[in-house]
């Protein structure tokens, strides 16, 4: 078949996102400057019952940080960011809270920052992954869920264990390591998979080695992803990488005509959720290299711009639909007859 739905939005080649446990205020000063220099979206995992207070969690490196309120979480949506569920309270969660700490905090961080929040992600460790906890993420309507597991993401990957991996100083010991801002990059590359760093709250000097990055090795890695990336990169919020490999997943071609006057084909929707409320979609399409002089597809019967990607290869970005048509045509066949 002729036409192909591309792993990744753009038909890039590997994808790279950054998160930030607990959502601190204070990324403001620190992280979000560098974010809007180079250019890269970011994305804050907020404990829904502590929006607006100052952080005072068991003996937490960050207490005395302030986790964001509405405000906060809000101008960072206004900055094509998204916002991430870290349950209501960063404890364990229990088959008797997750009402509270999937479903309540989700309807609550929605309230507060005004847009959706299609990711859970693990509070502590991966014992907030356990079947309970990702049975009820599926019942809420989430997309997918992020666990502290180092290790990257391929488009067959299910979106119910995403890795993340650790933006810190150092690891844990017994196998302490350095700081490396290449690291999984390569891999990436190579398997075409997404990247997703996680820290916490970058300060002129990490607040916990363990735990955290430094400012100038945030940056290093921002500069890092984007010149080892080049046009192969795509950096993207969380909840748009999600949006799209939901309905890739979940959308099928069918062929409707292949003759020597045009090419048409038809996008299927199969169990599409409804937290999938982005359905963009990069196409490619093979064709004749007559038909590529113009570089057009039509879309529904509309004639839209295609972008020539070599010869006899063309690619554009839609907003599916259940039903839409996709079609190339030779020279001077307009329509289809």
């Amino acid at each position: 078949m002729s036409l192909r739905i591309c792993d990744w939005k753009y038909g890039k080649r590997w994808v790279y996102s950054v998160t930030y446990d607990e959502a601190l205020e204070e990324l403001h000063r620190f992280a979000v400057p560098h974010h809007e220099e180079l250019g890269i979206p970011g994305h804050v995992e907020a404990v829904a019952g502590h929006i607006g207070k100052v952080r005072q969690l068991g003996s937490s490196s960050y207490n005395g940080y302030h986790h964001m309120g509405p405000d906060g979480l809000r101008d960072l949506i206004a900055r094509g960011w998204g916002v991430g569920n870290h349950t209501w309270d960063h404890e364990l969660v229990r088959p008797d809270t997750v009402g509270r700490d999937i479903g309540e905090a989700k309807r609550v961080l929605e309230d507060a920052c005004g847009a959706p929040v299609p990711l859970y992600c693990a509070s502590g460790d991966n014992s907030n992954m356990s079947d309970h906890v990702l049975a009820a993420c599926r019942k809420y309507g989430y997309l997918g869920a992020m666990s502290i597991t180092d290790a990257l993401n391929l488009p067959g990957d299910e979106l119910f264990w995403l890795n993340r991996t650790a933006l810190h100083e150092q690891y844990y010991g017994p196998f302490f390591s350095d700081y490396d801002p290449y690291r999984n990059i390569r891999y990436a590359q190579e398997r075409g998979g997404w990247i997703i760093d996680y820290c916490h709250c970058p300060l002129e000097q990490a607040v916990h080695p363990n735990k955290d990055c430094s400012e100038a090795h945030l940056r290093l890695r921002f500069e890092t992803v984007l010149a080892e990336g080049g046009d192969a990169v795509w950096c993207a919020n969380p909840n748009e990488v999600a949006y799209y490999h939901a309905t890739r997943r979940h959308t099928h071609v069918e062929a409707l005509r292949e003759t020597g006057l045009e090419r048409v084909y038809v996008l299927r929707f199969g169990g599409m959720p409804d937290a999938a409320v982005c359905r963009a979609l990069t196409l490619e399409v093979d064709a004749p290299a007559a038909w590529c002089r113009e570089a057009a597809v039509w879309v529904d019967g509309a004639r839209r711009n295609a972008e020539l990607v070599r010869p006899r290869l063309l690619r554009i970005t839609v907003d599916a639909a259940d039903g839409m048509e996709i079609a190339v045509r030779a020279p001077g066949k307009e329509h289809a007859e």
